[in-house]
């Protein structure tokens, strides 16, 4: 526990029985509450979890075979933590950053944070086509809703159990992930921000994610949540607009520059 807050970790998994062992083994003692997602794992994930004190369950659906939003949302309606810490199970996010972002969130009453990798600490954990494309869409949300995110695919982000009933994200594939901090950006019950953290490189298993695939797919769902979801946002004031709008094709401009460097 942590505040007299009970602390509750998500972890979304298919195949990640090297990683989720390594993960697992570093969780800290505060942590009350671990949950593990089998989305059709083939390996040992479902073993390794149970092995290592995680309560464990398993969701077969999926969207042309990936599961990764079906798992969160399934994860939600099993925890019992006041705080509740997803991240994935690649063992690249920071267990130890845990108590640090609580307290952020206890200092600043915030209901949602958004774990942002950006800059990196270690600038190999992220290929520069990856580091272009997170600055693309950070922009693309920059321009249709006026905030300038940090880094729109984290795969960390940290809430308070009392906001679930207020996210409007079902997505069932690799849009959840922008999907879940849109809706807690603009929902007016939750406080939301972003909080810097250290990522590393990934060592064990292979990652799931198509990047080209995957990265056209969520640049056009934002835009269709913008003018669906979204549709009835306020006005946003033109001066914030437009300097948000600047400084996201600003700091695109800047990462192209380095993929010429």
């Amino acid at each position: 526990m942590l505040y007299h807050k009970k602390i509750s970790v998500i972890i979304p998994c298919r195949n990640e029985e090297a990683a989720l062992y390594s993960l697992l083994q570093k969780m800290p003692d505060y942590v009350d509450e671990i949950v593990v997602i089998d989305n059709n794992s083939s390996d040992n994930t479902y073993r390794v979890a149970r092995a290592n004190c995680a309560k464990v369950f398993k969701e077969k659906k999926n969207t042309d075979g990936i599961g990764y939003g079906f798992a969160h949302q399934t994860g939600l309606t099993k925890v019992t933590g006041d705080y509740i810490i997803s991240m994935d199970g690649d063992d690249t996010y920071p267990v130890n950053s845990i108590r640090e972002i609580v307290t952020y969130m206890e200092i600043n009453s915030l209901d949602f944070v958004s774990c942002n990798r950006l800059p990196l600490e270690d600038n190999q954990a992220i290929t520069t086509m990856r580091k272009i494309g997170i600055g693309i869409l950070n922009s693309l949300i920059a321009f249709l809703y006026g905030y300038q995110f940090i880094d729109i695919l984290t795969g960390m982000w940290v809430m308070k159990k009392s906001v679930v009933p207020h996210l409007n994200a079902f997505e069932g594939g690799w849009d959840y992930s922008p999907e879940v901090k849109l809706a807690a950006l603009y929902n007016k019950e939750i406080n939301f921000s972003e909080y810097h953290i250290p990522y590393k490189l990934r060592i064990n298993g292979n990652s799931k994610l198509n990047m080209w695939k995957t990265g056209i797919g969520h640049f056009f769902f934002i835009i269709r949540r913008r003018f669906t979801k979204d549709n009835d946002l306020n006005k946003l004031h033109f001066k914030s607009y437009a300097l948000n709008t600047a400084r996201a094709f600003k700091a695109l401009i800047f990462l192209l520059l380095l993929k010429i460097k």
